[in-house]
């Protein structure tokens, strides 16, 4: 199963890329429980359910052109957990500066989707809040 997990945080990545933020919710439970870095700029709070997701990610989107978001390593740690290191981009639509960053991030999953999402302003942070060590 932790294969199948790995796989899966993949396939919602790549339907984000393909199809947008629709794409990225079909691979989403509808009780997603998901929280930006705490104290982040773009920290909303608790995010709870597909509305939610859906305006967290619009923000990003309206707010750069050419947004992308992918993951460049996907670790499974086990206990239905992936670790994924996240790298986004784009050019601000209002200022036009470009933006290119890498934030970690735990999922858990339930029956193949995402049910859980925590972000993380490092590698260290997010493979502790997994139970693992580097």
């Amino acid at each position: 199963m932790s294969q199948e997990n790995v796989e899966a945080v993949g396939a919602a990545y790549q339907a984000f890329a393909k199809h947008g933020v629709d794409g990225f919710l079909k691979h989403l439970t509808h009780d997603i429980d998901h929280r930006a870095i705490e104290g982040a700029p773009d920290d909303r709070g608790p995010m709870h359910g597909k509305d939610d997701i859906r305006a967290y990610v619009r923000d990003w989107l309206d707010t750069f052109d050419e947004f992308t978001a992918q993951p460049v390593e996907l670790i499974d740690a086990g206990e239905g957990q992936v670790v994924a290191v996240i790298r986004i981009g784009g050019r601000a639509k209002l200022s036009g500066v470009e933006t290119d960053l890498t934030y970690f991030a735990v999922y858990t999953l339930r029956d193949g989707k995402i049910a859980r999402g925590r972000e993380y302003a490092t590698r260290e942070q997010a493979l502790e809040a997994a139970g693992l060590s580097e």
